[in-house]
């Protein structure tokens, strides 16, 4: 099997070479002003690099899939349908170095946490993996995680997914939950991690993408892909901690929320690794947000509007709240079901935009042509007040918005003079 690493993914970049050496509290202003181009850099404390901006847009993420950006929602629908199970090896290469962390070996002094905003040290690659509770499969999903000191971390888990699920499990049981955190992993294992799909072990589509993934068992009984950089071995306990301020998806700042502190106990890394991060509210950040859910919504509106072409969460609207989907109309109500079925299917969206498969959904200049000469707002747009939308929306009433949608399609009748003129 091709060895798949975050390694081997390097290889297929132009990357850039940082060549000062910088603080943790430097990184993320360079990060951003080099526009998140692939990049490895060099921190003081820590003699191996950190990499960002592997894959800061569809054409890197089509390229870790190994397939054409026009294919990304038809590969990971397929894919998401047939998980492939993972390959059980004994033998690692992070294996190659064990720290049993306790008061007198902190973590920090192995595993960089970075200053990215008000002065706290954080991990934003993290992938937090545990069993599911009651099935026979495991969880992976990303996770930021505040650096509190003697070996602990403050986790951020949003409430009611998957990890919370498992968490509030253990508690109830009246045990910790024993989980692995990896960084540094070939972007195709990430963007498995970032996807979600009912009774879904992520690791098998991870598998599934890269036609085979091998992994290693911890001592916990945690399964990590064999190929990791750095593996944290630890527990979610019950005990709370302020976690926050943060840069969330929006660019803007997540609040100071109590959250359950993550207790690492041994730490794995290979020889010359490589730490992985990811610039907070940045492109890689909205990349993984929003393209591992445009297939679920496609497949939601395609439940209604079968001739459903295409779908993308929109840079502009953070990847998260603003989505633009093209369909082939059939009806002159398909746009308005469109509509509906995208909302339903993406609960923290809050704008559609419905055009025709003559508009390219890739081009933003396209878009508003579609807007500019095919809607008239007392016909064409919707309003549904007082809906639950994202936490994220800080212009919301306690997640409370107004979502609305576009129909910038054109009439199926008498509709020459909504064409563009051909040369």
């Amino acid at each position: 099997m091709e060895c798949i690493t975050v390694r081997s993914f390097l290889q297929k970049l132009e990357v850039n070479n940082y060549e000062k050496t910088i603080e943790s509290d430097q990184l993320a202003k360079i990060i951003k002003e080099n526009g998140e181009r692939p990049t490895k850099f060099k921190m003081n404390s820590f003699k191996f690099p950190i990499v960002s901006g592997l894959i800061n847009n569809r054409e890197k993420i089509a390229l870790a899939l190994g397939i054409d950006k026009t294919k990304i929602i038809s590969f990971m629908i397929e894919k998401l349908n047939n998980l492939k199970k993972c390959n059980l090896t004994k033998n690692a290469p992070f294996l190659e170095n064990k720290i049993n962390l306790s008061p007198e070996l902190h973590i920090d002094q192995f595993l960089p946490v970075i200053d990215f905003y008000m002065g706290k040290g954080y991990t934003t690659s993290s992938i937090v993996i545990c069993d599911f509770p009651g099935e026979q499969r495991q969880n992976a999903s990303f996770h930021r995680m505040l650096y509190l000191g003697d070996n602990k971390f403050s986790i951020r888990i949003v409430a009611q997914r998957h990890l919370d699920k498992a968490y509030v499990n253990a508690i109830e049981n009246n045990r910790d939950l024993k989980v692995a955190v990896i960084f540094g992993v070939h972007p195709a294992i990430e963007i498995a991690a970032a996807s979600s799909a009912p009774n879904m072990d992520e690791l098998e589509l991870a598998s599934a993408i890269l036609d085979g993934l091998d992994v290693c068992q911890l001592s916990n009984g945690i399964n990590v892909p064999s190929n990791s950089e750095f593996v944290i071995e630890g527990r979610i306990t019950k005990n709370l901690a302020p976690e926050g301020p943060f840069v969330d998806l929006t660019g803007t700042a997540d609040k100071i929320r109590q959250q359950p502190i993550l207790e690492a106990d041994t730490l794995y890394f290979r020889d010359d690794p490589i730490f992985r991060t990811i610039l907070p509210g940045g492109k890689e950040h909205r990349m993984l947000m929003g393209v591992t859910q445009e297939p679920r919504i496609y497949k939601g509106i395609q439940n209604t509007i079968p001739t459903v072409k295409n779908v993308i969460l929109t840079q502009g609207g953070c990847s998260w709240l603003h989505a633009v989907v093209q369909i082939k109309k059939r009806t002159e109500g398909d746009p308005k079901n469109a509509i509906m079925a995208a909302l339903a299917s993406h609960p923290s969206l809050k704008r559609v935009i419905i055009v025709d498969d003559d508009i390219d959904i890739d081009d933003s200049d396209d878009i508003e042509w579609a807007i500019a000469t095919r809607v008239q707002p007392n016909k064409d747009i919707i309003f549904i007040p007082n809906a639950k939308g994202s936490s994220l929306d800080p212009s919301s009433d306690d997640s409370i918005t107004c979502k609305w949608g576009i129909d910038a399609t054109k009439p199926l009748k008498n509709n020459e003079s909504f064409n563009k003129v051909e040369f």
